[in-house]
């Protein structure tokens, strides 16, 4: 069972790494966390994936005072993979096929993300074998303000856009979905890989 909480967990970076790619290459916005990281890394003038990394350690430190419960294997592989394969997999697919024009392509690409990002999420929050650090705040709000994960995971999400919007990171549909409607979506995705992966008595599982 270990080996398999490890391998969705892998793979729940994958997904998540994807969705960034797919929002990013989409042009209609990011997601919360993709829009925070975008404000900075552009008015740092460093790459998308240096500064994640960098923001994702920073909120670590406080994890590991609040819940180090969250922290896990889980939790290393998202930190360093998320960020640096989207900027590998945004180069290979730009440099193969230039940058997507065409409405049609650029919102089924952000559907992709949209699922991608749920399913990724919720298998590695499910696998617990940690969580990726941004993942690891709405667990924290819900737990200690006792609201439900769907409000907390809003409320984390808004706060991040309009912080990586002030920054000069650019908005679109994909951020207004993401910001608002990422929770439940998660939330849904939960469901089934906790009854899939036995879960549900493990010390981290949040109100639902």
């Amino acid at each position: 069972m270990k080996k398999i909480k490890i391998i969705y967990s892998t793979l729940g970076t994958l997904f998540i790494a994807l969705a960034v790619t797919a929002f990013r290459l989409a042009s209609l916005g990011t997601d919360p966390y993709s829009t925070f990281n975008l404000g900075f890394s552009m008015l740092l003038n460093m790459e998308f994936g240096v500064f994640l990394t960098i923001s994702s350690l920073l909120m670590l430190i406080y994890i590991f005072f609040a819940n180090r419960a969250l922290i896990g294997i889980g939790t290393i592989i998202n930190i360093f993979l998320v960020g640096n394969l989207s900027d590998v997999f945004v180069n290979l697919v730009t440099d193969g096929f230039g940058t997507f024009e065409g409405l049609a392509i650029r919102l089924i690409l952000s559907a992709l993300g949209v699922v991608s990002m749920s399913m990724g999420a919720a298998l590695y929050i499910e696998a617990k074998e940690g969580v990726a650090p941004y993942d690891a705040m709405p667990i924290i709000l819900s737990d200690k303000a006792g609201i439900s994960y769907r409000l907390s995971r809003v409320i984390v999400d808004v706060s991040l856009v309009i912080i990586g919007f002030s920054l000069g990171a650019g908005l679109g549909i994909n951020t207004v979905i993401t910001a608002f409607f990422l929770g439940p979506f998660i939330q849904f995705f939960r469901n089934i890989f906790e009854k899939d992966l036995n879960t549900k008595a493990l010390r981290y599982a949040t109100k639902k």
